[in-house]
């Protein structure tokens, strides 16, 4: 991922209707700008940024959670921060925890007595 043709929009603010997904990539847009202003190369720069994007996704426990995973890792595949060959170990790992949590027994209501 570290080619420095690579060209990050870092003047763009990321606007997003999904919390999670505006986390990661506001993660995304403090890092690179924070770096490009240090002078470091748009790629390493790209590099840090993209660490601090998948250190705001969210964790696999839930189906909400999940869902926001999968949100940030289709975000992170359009900003670079997530390469294709890790794309896709991490959406089998979201598919196996949404699976894992569908399967899980609902805690069972307070029934009156």
């Amino acid at each position: 991922m570290s080619t420095e043709s690579q060209s990050v929009p870092a003047s763009v603010e990321p606007a997003h209707a999904n919390p999670a997904v505006a986390r990661c990539s506001e993660a995304f847009a403090r890092v690179y700008k924070a770096n490009i202003a240090i002078n470091q190369t748009k790629a390493a720069a790209t590099d840090s940024a993209a660490v601090a994007f998948r250190e705001a996704m969210p964790p696999l426990v839930g189906q909400d959670n999940i869902r926001d995973f999968i949100a940030c890792v289709a975000q992170g595949i359009l900003l670079g921060a997530i390469d294709s060959s890790k794309s896709t170990k991490l959406l089998y790992a979201a598919q196996v925890a949404l699976s894992g949590a569908r399967s899980q027994p609902r805690s069972p209501k307070a029934t009156a007595a």
